[in-house]
């Protein structure tokens, strides 16, 4: 077992613990191993889950240099042209464009909302741990589908398997289910390649990705009809969020302390609600009330399995260590941890970003229901 206190270097103050890049993969059946008892649930998910067999793929995807989490999504009426895509790139104040392809997928009786991209210029953004899994986006290059966790649980055990999956119009190919993943586009459920979304007759290059942080959605609104087309449906990546709702539940039920760590840490990920948190300090353990060891091995206040706090832990309360029984570091860990597997994008993202904290559908909704009181 990895200590669970550790101590920090005094100059960085209460700055995050680093994420190696290197991906983590988990078997499947460890992966969703999950329990009914409610304060000892937090397995926690290091990395999207891709079976073993991709560890040593050949396939080659452009290396991820930044992360440039969307801004802005665009919806068009028909095709973009490549040249006007690239026009747009070169905008001033636009980061980066994706051109994504849109259409339904029918998965074993499951309907997903499924996009088609290109792996090596989609990565960046997606949710961090999920843009840092090399194996993923090899997985993806190479014609596998990534399904989202939302509807992951239904086929566990079909990662690694061949199935048929029905597009649009009649269209029908056999795609290996790769990985499971918090993808963080929109309402995507399931990611796949241009060439495999092709096969299945998906809309080709029907939505736009961009990343423009210093400008005015409005503003890149007026790029993007001008240069792609007049009748797109522009619109903003980032839910809106309101951080002060306090429900009479809430000021009831949640410790003073407690309240106040929630709403703090939650403004370390904008987007992120902080009643979010606060469902999961009350399922996990009573916010502190319960915080024995469970039969998974999880500690403290936000049940962190020791080795994931190692990984993902930061020191809440400035005082030099990030230790998972103080209430500080675990709601803030918690924070970063959700932050990075997707839960500022609000909506899939948010539920996606849940489920990677504990596999499991009951959870999610339990904690979603708890939010929903608090605020």
């Amino acid at each position: 077992m990895l200590p669970s206190r550790r101590v920090l270097f005094p100059a960085l103050g209460v700055a995050a613990v680093g994420v190696a890049a290197t991906a983590i993969f988990v078997g499947a059946a460890h992966a969703f191993t999950t329990t009914t008892d409610r304060t000892t649930s937090a397995s926690v998910l290091p990395r999207p889950v891709v079976p073993a067999a991709d560890r040593s793929s050949s396939r080659q995807v452009a290396p991820l240099h930044r992360l440039t989490p969307p801004d802005v999504i665009v919806q068009l009426p028909r095709a973009a042209r490549p040249a006007a895509v690239k026009r747009l790139w070169r905008v001033d104040g636009i980061r980066s464009v994706a051109a994504i392809d849109t259409g339904t997928i029918t998965l074993r009786g499951h309907h997903l909302h499924a996009i088609g991209v290109d792996a090596g210029r989609v990565r960046a953004f997606t949710p961090t741990l999920t843009a840092q899994s090399d194996a993923l986006w090899q997985s993806v290059a190479g014609g596998d589908l990534t399904v989202g966790y939302s509807t992951a649980d239904p086929l566990r055990k079909r990662l690694g398997a061949t199935v048929p999956v029905h597009g649009r119009k009649g269209h029908v190919a056999a795609l290996r289910v790769g990985a499971f993943a918090s993808i963080g586009l929109g309402s995507a459920q399931a990611l796949m390649s241009h060439a495999s979304a092709a096969r299945l007759g998906l809309h080709p290059s029907r939505r736009l990705f961009i990343s423009a942080p210093h400008l005015d959605v409005s503003t890149v609104a007026v790029d993007v009809r001008r240069i792609v087309d007049k009748h797109a449906v522009v619109w903003s990546a980032h839910p809106a969020v309101t951080q002060n709702p306090l429900s009479a539940f809430a000021q009831a039920t949640i410790p003073a302390s407690y309240l106040a760590l929630y709403r703090a840490a939650a403004t370390t990920c904008p987007g992120l609600p902080w009643t979010v948190l606060a469902g999961i300090g009350a399922v996990e353990t009573g916010h502190g009330a319960n915080v024995h060891r469970s039969i998974k091995g999880a500690e403290g206040p936000m049940q962190f399995l020791p080795s994931t706090f190692a990984a993902y832990g930061v020191d809440g309360d400035g005082d030099g260590y990030a230790d998972i029984q103080n209430p500080a570091d675990a709601i803030y860990s918690a924070a970063r941890y959700l932050c990075l597997s997707g839960a500022s994008r609000g909506g899939q993202s948010l539920y996606d970003a849940i489920w990677a904290y504990n596999h499991a559908d009951w959870y999610v909704r339990l904690v979603v229901e708890y939010a929903n009181a608090y605020a």
